[in-house]
């Protein structure tokens, strides 16, 4: 065609950008509600549109602070913050990204060298921090990061910083004070937007980043996956997703709640369940999503049979959910499913959602879908893998390797060229975990590869004989682990908290699963050949996963000899 070669002038690219999201949803949806609600007597409420003047407010007062924009894969200046899940956290998660900066959302549940070893890598410029619970930090920090030209410091109650740190420190109130930017400035879409760190359950944590187009991207197809049954978000919605803010961006739920227009987003500050028992009820929430401790927490709090919990649907990640747990929460008609993702990839990849061919279905059928692993959420690649990195028969029996691409998986690990080598080959990451590929395309993670039990050459689930033992009505949690066996290699040991006012011994939990070895449901030679039973919370990552690396250690040695 004649004159096809000549420039369209009038063109302008669109980056993915993160203000692209706070724009459009406060035109969308002025009227849409945010909430911060601490436990204490205190309620917030800004209108969505109220809420995109605040952040242009944070936004230009970070740029007066000489804040760098990045390039492609290149961080400009970074920004530190140690906070609870509250407004202030939400109001960054826009301000600092979309001028061209970097949010570096600090592992607040990590030990106190683990944050000094993280601040050590990221070398942020600017640390935003809690001086109601955090300040003791504040100093270490400035001594071993010496990077950090100004602290803002942020308090719900009027607190001022204690002494003086020898750098600028800032109230975060002044920030709200500041003319709001009437635009932000054009980013390239491949500019890094955030940063975090593993929860270094399997060593030191390891530092990734996102760009803002991976972000993007994610909250786009995450928010398509969520509107699938059984999780059914939408605008009617009023969701309180209970996933720190800085893990992992919360699985994203600051950029989900704009897109998805939910009608209502709380903010419940730091986690007291007796209080967001409280939220549930007051606030009308109808969606929320964590880690399985946190249902069983939500579940068995002493408050909790004084609020009817009915209808209320719960998202699950992080590690699989225990079949006990689920007929629990069934009990109390909270609507259960579950999803699947890592740090790695920001997070989410799967969610077991339901087919149009499942609607109808019996109940029972349905809980057995919504308890896997899941399909892939849009634009989500996935295979389950040999040793030779051969695709395994979807057969729901042979094990192999999860690896998946999309295009918000990190590109690699920070300062950690080896461990990149280890998880990115051939163009698919490498997750780790292990997996069933279920004829129907659903896959089920049934171990982590650092979890799984090989016993006698053979792979044992810890997942599965977690899962059936959790369904013994005296048992509150439980943790498979295998320890070290002379002849076996390693066997099957079963760690047990009972309910509160419940007993259970050894020989209740091995009688119990031998009614499933019996039905054929597990091989006997999986039986656990030890149950030891604890009064005492097993341990948790700072995650809220029960971490068994702990585990392993403290009872590594419970064969003391061959049997």
């Amino acid at each position: 065609m004649e004159g096809q070669n000549e420039l369209i002038t009038g063109f302008r690219d669109y980056p993915l950008s993160v203000d692209k999201i706070l724009t459009w949803a406060s035109y969308a949806f002025p009227n849409n509600e945010i909430v911060y609600r601490p436990p204490y007597d205190f309620r917030l409420s800004l209108t969505f549109s109220q809420f995109a003047d605040r952040v242009r407010r944070v936004a230009a007062a970070l740029m007066n602070l000489g804040l760098q924009q990045g390039k492609p894969w290149e961080f400009g200046s970074k920004v530190a913050v140690m906070e609870w899940d509250t407004l202030r956290y939400v109001d960054l998660f826009y301000a600092v990204p979309s001028i061209g900066s970097t949010l570096f959302t600090v592992n607040i549940r990590l030990a106190p060298h683990e944050i000094m070893y993280i601040m050590s890598i990221a070398k942020p410029d600017v640390l935003v921090i809690n001086i109601d619970d955090f300040e003791l930090f504040i100093k270490p920090i400035l001594d071993n990061v010496k990077s950090i030209k100004a602290v803002i410091y942020m308090s719900d109650r009027g607190k001022q910083p204690s002494q003086d740190y020898g750098v600028r420190m800032i109230p975060y109130e002044d920030l709200l004070k500041h003319e709001p930017l009437r635009e932000f400035p054009e980013i390239d879409e491949r500019t890094p937007a955030t940063m975090l760190f593993t929860s270094g359950t399997t060593g030191p944590p390891k530092g990734v980043y996102f760009t803002h187009r991976q972000l993007v991207l994610h909250a786009m197809s995450l928010t398509t996956a969520l509107s699938y049954p059984p999780y059914n978000v939408g605008i009617r919605d009023a969701a309180m997703p209970l996933i720190p803010l800085f893990h992992v961006h919360g699985w994203g739920t600051p950029y989900v709640v704009m897109l998805s227009g939910t009608r209502k987003y709380v903010l419940p500050g730091r986690y007291d369940w007796g209080h967001i028992l409280r939220l549930i009820h007051e606030e009308k929430v109808t969606y929320t999503g964590g880690v399985p401790t946190i249902l069983y927490l939500l579940l068995t709090h002493p408050d909790s049979q004084k609020y009817d919990l009915s209808g209320l649907r719960f998202g699950n990640g992080g590690s699989a959910m225990p079949e006990g747990l689920y007929i629990a929460a069934k009990t109390r008609g909270v609507v259960v499913a579950s999803g699947y993702g890592m740090t790695e990839t920001a997070p989410v990849l799967t969610m077991a959602y339901l087919r149009p061919e499942h609607l109808d279905l019996p109940e029972d059928e349905k809980a057995r879908i919504v308890l896997r692993t899941g399909l892939p959420i849009p634009l989500v690649q996935l295979r389950v893998v040999d040793e030779q990195d051969r695709d395994v028969p979807r057969d729901g029996k042979t094990m192999g390797e999860l690896v998946v691409w999309s295009p918000w998986i990190a590109k690699e690990y920070l300062n950690d060229p080896e461990k990149t080598r280890n998880a990115w080959r051939d163009g698919w990451f490498h997750t780790g975990d292990v997996a069933v590929w279920l004829p129907d395309g659903y896959v089920i993670i049934v171990d982590r590869l650092k979890d799984v039990i090989k016993s006698g050459g053979e792979w044992i689930s810890s997942v599965r004989l977690e899962s059936i033992i959790s369904t013994h009505p005296a048992v509150g949690e439980v943790a498979v682990i295998g320890a070290p066996h002379e002849k076996w290699g390693e066997r099957p040991v079963a760690i047990v908290m009972p309910k509160p006012g419940q007993r259970v011994t050894e020989d209740d939990i091995k009688n119990y699963l031998m009614k499933f070895v019996e039905k054929g449901e597990i091989p006997k030679w999986w039986m656990p050949d030890k149950v030891i039973v604890i009064e005492a919370e097993l341990p948790k990552t700072s995650t809220g996963k029960i971490d068994k690396k702990i585990l392993r250690d403290r009872f590594r040695d419970a064969f003391t000899s061959t049997v």
